[in-house]
């Protein structure tokens, strides 16, 4: 089994995978419940093969060295071998997290185009060509933070969140004015990008993963793949390589 490890700003993801199934999965933003994790981790260590961790933050932090003292780890940097060649410049200028996707994506449809659309804090546009090139992409601000920006920027607007049965395209109060605004406006810049992909790449495959994945489903009218964990496969097909 391998031990995928991916620390955010906000959360701490740990997977495991036999082969390239993930059979667990934990989450948690609790550094004392990451740190119990790893501890149940390092009872069975000798089932973990192998291991990789993708890290925001400095080496100092509690978990990533718990880690490193524990498990014989490769570091998720720049200058590992990957599935994709990156066109992006400069190359190490592209975040971590861009480039699991991109090869996450990359390992499930090879040789295809595909639009992959991250949808967490910013939304990340990001193509990969046939020969698994990528390209490049676009960033655009996520769902929460244009509410919190309208909340932030504005003296009488109240902070919302989604919500993802309203369906209404005109807002008849303040709430819903907003709603409609942030929600509607995201569907149809979503949709465009998807449209104009489409125009030059006929068989392209979308793929949408990040927290806020599951809006877009069924509210895009486009064939789409929604794939929650496209990051830890990504690091996944990363370990592979570089073992």
């Amino acid at each position: 089994m391998d031990l995928i490890v991916d620390i955010g700003n906000s959360f701490y993801k740990f997977f495991i995978f036999k082969n390239d199934k993930i059979i667990e999965e934990t989450k948690t933003s609790d550094t004392d419940k990451a740190s119990k994790y790893i501890n149940n981790l390092i009872t069975r260590k000798n089932t973990i093969k192998k291991a990789i961790i993708s890290s925001v933050k400095s080496e100092s932090d509690k978990i990533y060295m718990h880690i490193k003292q524990n498990f014989s780890t490769l570091d998720f940097n720049n200058n590992l071998k990957l599935p994709v060649k990156i066109e992006y410049d400069p190359p190490e200028a592209l975040g971590k997290d861009r480039i699991a996707v991109v090869c996450g994506a990359a390992g499930i449809y090879p040789d295809n185009n595909i639009l992959v659309i991250d949808a967490g804090t910013a939304i990340t546009y990001d193509i990969i060509e046939k020969e698994n090139r990528y390209i490049g992409g676009n960033i655009s601000p996520g769902i929460n933070i244009r509410f919190k920006s309208l909340h932030n920027f504005t003296d009488k607007l109240p902070l919302l969140n989604i919500e993802k049965n309203n369906k209404k395209f005109v807002g008849q109060t303040t709430n819903d004015a907003i709603i409609c605004g942030v929600q509607n406006g995201i569907i149809y810049e979503v949709n465009a990008y998807i449209s104009e992909f489409k125009k030059k790449y006929r068989d392209i495959k979308i793929i949408f993963t990040g927290g806020d994945a599951f809006f877009f489903d069924m509210l895009i009218k486009n064939d789409i793949f929604v794939l929650e964990n496209l990051t830890a496969i990504g690091l996944k097909k990363i370990l592979d390589l570089n073992a």
